[in-house]
């Protein structure tokens, strides 16, 4: 295991920062998110046989094969013939990390610092474990809450450009992940106070310096031509190329390939049960 280095015995932990209200399956990821890395014995005692290493976020293209021989144990397949999928599927777990932090900075209307020159990832057997921001990255709050979308667009874009230079993927493979999981998220904290305004502002048609905004209108809600399909159907805009690994033939409950199949395929989809 590798040390944490810096490491700051007042850094607090995102749970704590959280609005009242906040989705009770949320509380454990929060748990993850640092502003300030955590002394060892406070982070790390109870996984003291993991292998882990804390690195910067900009030294994350250095990880690739670490990345790829944790999913391909994880989900089967070669490392290298099936990397676009893997890969595809690494971000859904480390979005699970970045998308809470900056939910939490847009319900609190205060921008968070998630620039990846000042993060920190915490990597388990090449599996993302915790995040680290500085422990001054949340800032005052502000009536705009603008700020707060862009920072966070702004770690995606990073992170998922560093992800596909990896291998031969389209950058809006991840896109469709991130923007998955921010919708379903969005949903889940419209009600709390500064939810639905703010969650907003990172399905904006475009980015503050004027650019289209990867992040709009993630998943759309169609009628399907099958009856075996929920009315209307929450489908994804983009596949996350989860089937290209060998054996995993179940697609997502928002696939958008579940709406080209026929009722015979439909009845096999555990997802749809």
């Amino acid at each position: 295991m590798t040390g944490l280095q810096g490491s700051d015995p007042a850094a607090r932990c995102f749970s704590t920062l959280a609005p009242t209200g906040l989705a009770a399956h949320l509380e454990p990821r929060l748990q993850h998110i640092w502003l300030g890395t955590p002394e060892r014995q406070q982070h790390l005692a109870a996984q003291a046989d993991a292998e882990a290493v804390c690195i910067p976020l900009t030294e994350l293209g250095a990880y690739r094969s670490e990345l790829l021989a944790a999913m391909a144990q994880h989900y089967g397949g070669d490392a290298e013939i099936h990397a676009r999928a893997l890969l595809s599927q690494w971000s859904k777990y480390y979005f699970w990390l970045a998308a809470p932090a900056g939910i939490v900075a847009l319900l609190l209307r205060r921008p968070l610092d998630m620039s990846p020159a000042r993060t920190r990832l915490l990597l388990r057997n090449g599996m993302p474990a915790a995040l680290y921001f500085a422990a001054d990255a949340l800032q005052p709050p502000q009536p705009d809450s603008a700020a707060c979308a862009a920072a966070l667009i702004g770690h995606l874009q990073a992170v998922i450009e560093t992800l596909a230079s990896m291998t031969r993927i389209a950058p809006r493979v991840f896109w469709g992940n991130a923007g998955n999981l921010l919708d379903y998220l969005a949903g889940e904290c419209a009600a709390l106070p500064g939810g639905a305004g703010g969650i907003e502002n990172l399905f904006c048609s475009c980015l503050s310096d004027g650019g289209p905004n990867p992040l709009r209108t993630p998943v759309r809600q169609v009628q399907p031509r099958s009856d075996l399909l929920p009315n209307p159907f929450r489908a994804r805009r983009v596949c996350c190329m989860r089937n290209e690994i060998p054996g995993e033939t179940n697609l997502c409950a928002s696939c958008p390939l579940l709406l080209t199949m026929c009722d015979d395929e439909l009845v096999r989809q555990e997802s749809l049960l």
